[in-house]
């Protein structure tokens, strides 16, 4: 069987993880060898949120695809990524201080390479959403917050705009996950 993988993404505190959990539930019940993999970002012993360096975005980005190869190794068929490769450039971008490295430019390329072979993409949006959560990592500045999000919908449009499957706070909330015989993931709403 072809190994599948579906992307959440979006800012911080946009529900990535509670749709992770629940697309993954979903796929189990449908027979799927399933995993959600974690974003990286709590793992990095580099700052991250608006301290983020250069050092800490090439750490998460690596990291994540560690995971992912490492899930597919351990043979599973269908992963949910909560958080994809690309992320962490977007934290970066929101609060860059210095122009960007040339190594960082070419994991850019490579990443977004990589992403192309990702078979959906759930962007999820803070619209909705009144007050980010303070759990001791993640950053509760809702204007950072926002920044991070308009560069990831910016991105995420202009390079996979057709494929792109954009979701508010409340519709993820209130959608229904339903998978096609082929493993594709269909959210309806309720």
């Amino acid at each position: 069987m072809a190994i599948r993988r579906c992307l959440i993404t979006g800012t911080h505190g946009c529900g990535k993880s509670t749709l992770s959990h629940r697309i993954c539930s979903e796929l189990k019940r449908k027979g799927y060898n399933a995993i959600v993999i974690s974003e990286t970002a709590r793992e990095s012993p580099f700052p991250i949120n608006k301290g983020q360096t250069v050092e800490s975005t090439l750490y998460i980005a690596l990291k994540q695809a560690v995971k992912e190869l490492e899930a597919i190794a351990h043979g599973y068929t269908y992963l949910v990524l909560d958080r994809g490769v690309l992320d962490s450039f977007f934290y970066s971008e929101a609060t860059r201080q210095h122009p960007i490295t040339d190594l960082e430019k070419h994991l850019l390329s490579a990443l977004t390479t990589w992403t192309q072979d990702y078979d959906e993409i759930i962007l999820l949006t803070g619209e909705g959403k009144e007050t980010l959560e303070a759990d001791g990592v993640r950053d509760t500045d809702r204007q950072f917050a926002q920044n991070v999000e308009d560069l990831l919908k910016k991105f995420f449009l202009e390079k996979f705009g057709d494929r792109v499957c954009m979701l508010s706070y409340p519709e993820m909330l209130a959608c229904n996950i339903h998978i096609n015989e082929d493993g594709k993931i269909v959210l309806k709403d309720a």
